[in-house]
């Protein structure tokens, strides 16, 4: 394929997922509208019922037709059908345990970050949206029932993590890597989309970093189900930390706290970053490299 020939493609299979997504998130919105109408407004349920319909129609739902519509093989475009083995989930286990304080500590370094001061308006905007976000997230993660923990881990451990790779893995960087000038940076493009649109500035550079690792995880394996372990552990660790300290506020288990320095010196994050650095040099490829890269055009 000619160079022009593939940017051809690249480009237009890019407006076609951007289409897909926009039309996605349009009928997502609307159904979320309507399901929201069951439960009381700014409600645990109401916020879990609107992540549902974002989850099946604009994430998971643009990306099968997306896949459908530039591949006469959807679901191995996305990476759902490749064979995998046991080892890249053990290696999300092991890197994700190491690399805790490291991203805590990243996490809480990004939310003190504050803009210039002719920024001014557009840092205390931003701060807004964090707030706001922030809210929502407390509300979801308020219910001390076993009911409440099955539910946040299934929605938003789980489906999020499902929904979030198949759009920004499984599809976006998929077509970005079946472009070959693309591929080293596919999985970088990919991260800095997922983390922005997340529209929550003050955690841009962790959700970036976590999303490179998802990346890494698909580009050397080809399958998309590793990466969305690895999300759904992220996500669900929040989850049930933050249920056993609502029933027990001295647990001490607040997972975004374990490791982080918040005045000396972050030891425990440098620590933290070394062995994982370590680890990555050393066993990356026994854990996640698979036998060969497909990429499909």
């Amino acid at each position: 394929m000619k160079a022009a020939d593939g940017e051809n493609v690249l480009l237009r299979r890019l407006i076609i997922l951007a289409a897909c997504f926009f039309v996605a998130i349009l009928i997502a919105g609307a159904a979320a509208m309507w399901i929201g109408g069951f439960f009381e407004p700014m409600s645990r349920e109401s916020f879990l019922a609107q992540s549902v319909a974002q989850n099946l129609i604009g994430f998971i739902g643009s990306s099968l037709v997306f896949a459908w519509i530039v591949s006469n093989r959807p679901i191995a475009f996305v990476g759902l059908s490749e064979p995998v083995s046991w080892r890249p989930f053990a290696g999300v286990v092991i890197a994700y345990l190491i690399g805790i304080p490291f991203l805590n500590q990243l996490i809480y370094y990004n939310n003190q970050m504050h803009l210039p001061a002719a920024m001014e308006g557009i840092e205390t905007y931003m701060r807004q949206m964090e707030d706001s976000a922030a809210e929502v997230t407390k509300i979801i993660l308020s219910s001390t029932s076993a009911g409440g923990l099955i539910s946040g881990v299934l929605i938003v451990g789980l489906l999020t993590g499902i929904g979030e790779e198949m759009l920004f893995r499984g599809a976006l960087q998929r077509t970005l890597t079946a472009y070959a000038p693309m591929r080293q940076w596919s999985i970088w493009v990919a991260a800095t989309i997922f983390s922005a649109v997340h529209m929550q500035f003050f955690g841009f550079f962790p959700r970036l970093l976590l999303g490179a690792f998802f990346g890494y995880i698909l580009y050397s394996t080809g399958s998309l189900w590793p990466g969305i372990f690895a999300h759904a552990l992220n996500n669900s660790l929040v989850i049930v930390t933050a249920w056993i300290a609502s029933r027990n506020p001295d647990s001490g288990l607040i997972a975004d706290e374990w490791g982080v320095e918040t005045a000396g010196f972050p030891w425990q994050a440098i620590l933290s970053l070394t062995v994982l650095i370590v680890f990555f040099k050393y066993c990356y490829n026994y854990f996640f490299n698979g036998k060969e890269r497909k990429y499909l055009c």
